[in-house]
């Protein structure tokens, strides 16, 4: 009987520790340091993310592929001009260049849009897309993992009265 009792809580044990890991991997958005960020534009020129001191940032990692990040990217277009006009909008994908460009044409978004010059595992990004709102230090204060609903108002006044 009291075997089954250790055998039983070993296995409770592991398993919350599993399922905790898994949650931290999957629904917590990472540190980003944004000095750290290899990117290009679609120039091919080098961008150093820790220039954007001065500007709100909406920092968003995607794929051209990523049902949740095309959603979320026409929500965005949709509102930038109404609510969202002294935001920049920064997309990063690891994706090639020429889908990244061909996304670009196709979509013809009013964003930035920059590779990430490694896979986004490396940088501990392990589902997408992932949303960073930075403030005009350069500071990152606020983070989300999954899609966010733009269409929602009180998500948009949120995100205005955060980078204010």
């Amino acid at each position: 009987m009291i075997k089954k009792f250790w055998v039983f809580a070993l296995f409770v044990v592991v398993l919350s520790l599993f399922l905790m890991f898994q949650y931290q991997k999957y629904r917590v958005a990472p540190k980003a340091d944004l000095a750290s960020l290899s990117c290009i534009d679609t120039n091919g020129n080098k961008i150093d993310l820790t220039k954007l001191k001065g500007k709100k940032i909406l920092l968003t990692f995607f794929a051209t592929w990523c049902g949740d990040c095309l959603l979320e990217m026409k929500q965005l277009n949709d509102i930038k001009k109404a609510a969202l006009q002294d935001i920049d909008i920064i997309a990063i994908s690891d994706e090639r260049m020429n889908k990244i460009c061909s996304f670009i044409q196709k979509k013809n978004y009013p964003f930035t849009f920059l590779k990430l010059q490694t896979a986004f595992a490396n940088i501990h990004i392990n589902a997408i897309p992932v949303t960073y709102l930075i403030n005009t230090k350069g500071e990152i204060i606020y983070s989300k993992v999954g899609a966010i609903n733009w269409k929602d108002p009180s998500v948009v006044s949120f995100t205005e009265e955060t980078l204010k």
